[in-house]
């Protein structure tokens, strides 16, 4: 597919606009007994997000996590469902409380897929095969993919202005693309993570999926403001 023009994303009830810089949660969602998701960290987290990043099988924790991630500036959250664990009854708990939060599901079974977006998800990602593809267009969500994974996508039925393609290396040429850029941060060293997070939206990428929330939502916001999208947290007069 060709270059495209970037344009807004349209995620859920939310429009995000081209210059937007936006923070993807990962949430720790349910799991199965003894489990936990594949982005679970260990130690070294440093915002409250961040600490409950592993997935557990009590929802009240799990929802304290995402209230926790809403708080320090999260736009979106994602949940890892396995075919074994139903993310059914959380997504629609997240839904309830937070009619506007952009809720992503990551797997790679259409059948979880299908239940979490009946339940209210917006966003799917993770493997995304042709039956999960039909998912997406038939809800009316939006998807993660590869670069050619987004031409697919838009051929199954999804509309391109809930298409993302994902990426942490060359980053400018999937810019370039035109198409939303997501990238993931690895949240194993802060100061690494929140140097990539702070070169990655200079280059143009637009959603960040990290677990520490409010240290990545500060390093974008600089960002922005270096740009002249925001103004500066504090405005500070040099005086002769």
């Amino acid at each position: 597919m060709g270059v495209r023009s970037a344009g807004v994303l349209r995620l859920g009830r939310r429009r995000f606009e081209p210059r937007q810089l936006l923070v993807m949660a990962v949430a720790p969602g349910p799991a199965a007994e003894g489990g936990q998701t594949s982005s679970a960290a260990e130690g070294g987290q440093t915002s409250s997000a961040a600490e409950g990043g592993q997935a557990s099988s009590d929802p009240a924790v799990a929802m304290e996590w995402v209230h926790s991630a809403v708080a320090e500036g999260a736009d979106m959250v994602e949940v890892s469902g396995v075919p074994e664990v139903s993310v059914a009854p959380f997504v629609a708990t997240v839904r309830d409380v937070y009619p506007e939060l952009v809720i992503g599901v990551r797997t790679g079974s259409d059948e979880v897929a299908r239940e979490a977006c009946t339940a209210g998800a917006d966003l799917l990602s993770g493997g995304l095969s042709g039956p999960l593809l039909y998912v997406a267009a038939e809800f009316g969500v939006g998807v993660i993919g590869s670069l050619t994974g987004a031409a697919r996508a838009v051929e199954a039925g999804v509309e391109s202005e809930r298409v993302m393609v994902e990426g942490s290396r060359q980053v400018a040429d999937l810019v370039a693309s035109g198409w939303p850029v997501l990238v993931s941060l690895s949240d194993s060293d802060l100061a690494g993570d929140l140097a990539r997070a702070a070169v990655f939206g200079w280059l143009g990428a637009r959603v960040f999926r990290v677990q520490r929330v409010r240290e990545t939502r500060r390093a974008l916001s600089m960002v922005s403001a270096i740009r002249g999208d925001i103004p500066p947290a504090y405005a500070v007069r040099g005086l002769a």
